[in-house]
């Protein structure tokens, strides 16, 4: 087979403009300067597919490089904080079971799983397809910590709903949320809605899922010390990879222009919610068997999101210092000739990615390739080990070529700015205010004809909320808020 030929490039070498326009024609997310500060640290030239992924990890969607020194800031522990931020869904404790009949000490502690992702980019540009994948997304996001999903919300913003747009996107997102949702099994228990004229040109779309674990039954998205030593396996699950989402972490970090509208649908993943539910259910069903023969340790997880292929795998290696070597040709894709770029990044929805040790393997590929039949759920959809967890870089290869050889700490840590801020100060003055008189009865009756207080139900009779028969009615029915 003939060896590929991965184009590099030498940023040093560039002039700005030029460095600018390489960067632009391959729809790589890096300044010059950030892409020369990557050149500098690996002390080489960069591949394609290397700029592309740091460009992706680098982004405020996966790295927050301008806010993360803020968000540090905020409280993170508390008496019933499970497990704080830095995976997939946080957990906080709200049950704890009474110790068993003539035994003592604590109870098994039982936590609520919750994650909250904003799809306003792809729902701004494709409103059906943005929504639903925004929905699916933070999904996999509590079932990657082992939970079982019993709910999701949304929260939304919409601009002036007298314009012919903001309607079309209050059809279409509501649609995107129920379209997937309903399918999905999973109800839709809460969220609220309002329009204000500065959402006209960028809809905010912020979708939350709720999952309940056993403290013991929680599944981490890192893997353990002894991952090197053990040679553990990374296994891709799910839909083949295609181009669909490709530059999406990119796309969302950026400012949305009208004129790149239609350019910028590429980078919209497309939905299948009924091979999502076929994983859920498998997966569920994974774990009940992983806890059953004491493997919980020895695995971990993590939903394909931003970055994909690349980016769920690195993420899981990172933390203990760890290397791999994953062959690109192994990846189930759906498309013929997609070149090694688009194979790592691409995000593709309906994917997972588990490192496990080698005497868990079997167990993880029967589950969901033959007792689950996931290749018939869903044309070529299966569940492949594409590579090992080993000391050193991490190493991505394509018909023989490196089209990634770095630290894993390189990829996974983005970019950091401390950027100046002042804090604003008004200064204000009383003011007399003359209240004019008012038709109280032509009023009231304007206030509650206002978009903002009118009934919900032409948005909650759209959403199945009883689907588990868990949860009780809708909060929409209720109130606008949570």
């Amino acid at each position: 087979m003939k060896k590929h030929l991965e184009p590099t490039f030498d940023l040093l070498l560039l002039s700005e403009k030029e460095a600018k326009k390489i960067l632009a024609e391959n729809k790589i997310a890096l300044t010059p300067t950030e892409a020369r500060h990557f050149q500098k640290e690996l002390g080489r030239p960069l591949t394609l597919t290397e700029l592309t992924i740091l460009g992706i990890q680098g982004s405020e969607h996966c790295s927050y490089r301008s806010t993360r020194q803020h968000l540090k800031k905020l409280p993170t522990k508390g008496k019933n904080v499970i497990l704080g931020p830095g995976e997939d869904a946080g957990i906080v404790e709200i049950a704890k079971e009474r110790p068993a009949p003539g035994k003592t000490g604590n109870g098994k502690k039982w936590g609520l799983v919750i994650g909250h992702e904003s799809h306003n980019h792809p729902s701004q540009i494709v409103p059906y397809e943005g929504a639903a994948t925004g929905v699916g997304g933070i999904v996999r996001d509590i079932l990657c910590m082992g939970a079982r999903v019993i709910g999701v919300l949304d929260c939304l913003r919409f601009g002036n709903i007298n314009k012919h747009l903001t309607r079309w996107l209050v059809r279409e997102v509501i649609s995107g949320i129920a379209g997937y949702g309903n399918p999905l099994g999973v109800p839709n228990i809460g969220g609220d809605i309002e329009f204000d004229d500065s959402f006209d040109k960028n809809c905010l779309v912020n979708v939350v899922a709720l999952g309940v674990v056993a403290e013991d039954s929680i599944i981490h998205s890192y893997t353990p010390k002894e991952a090197v030593t053990e040679n553990y396996d990374i296994i891709i699950i799910g839909k083949p990879t295609d181009r669909s989402g490709f530059g999406g972490a990119s796309f969302a970090s950026a400012n949305l222009k009208e004129e790149d509208a239609e350019a910028n649908k590429g980078a919209v993943q497309e939905p299948n919610p009924f091979l999502e539910r076929h994983l859920l259910v498998s997966t569920y069903d994974l774990f009940a068997e992983l806890k059953k023969r004491k493997l919980l340790n020895k695995v971990s997880f993590k939903d394909m999101g931003a970055g994909g292929n690349v980016c769920a795998s690195v993420e899981q290696i990172d933390r203990h210092g760890c290397g791999a070597e994953i062959n690109l040709e192994k990846i189930h894709v759906g498309e013929k000739d997609l070149p090694p770029h688009i194979i790592a990044a691409a995000e593709t929805q309906e994917r997972f990615c588990w490192i496990c040790h080698p005497k868990v393997t079997r167990l993880i590929l029967d589950t969901y390739n033959k007792k689950w039949a996931l290749p018939k759920a869903s044309n070529g959809a299966e569940a492949r080990v594409v590579g090992k967890v080993k000391k050193g870089n991490y190493v991505l290869k394509f018909h023989g070529t490196k089209v990634i050889d770095a630290p894993a700490k390189v990829l996974t840590e983005g970019l950091l700015y401390d950027r100046k801020f002042k804090s604003k100060t008004k200064k204000t003055k009383k003011e007399k205010v003359n209240f004019p008189k008012l038709d109280l009865e032509k009023t009231l009756k304007k206030l509650l004809a206002s978009e903002n207080i009118s009934n919900r139900k032409p948005i909650f009779e759209k959403y199945d909320n009883q689907v588990l028969l868990r949860l009780g009615v809708s909060c929409h029915q209720k109130d606008q808020v949570f």
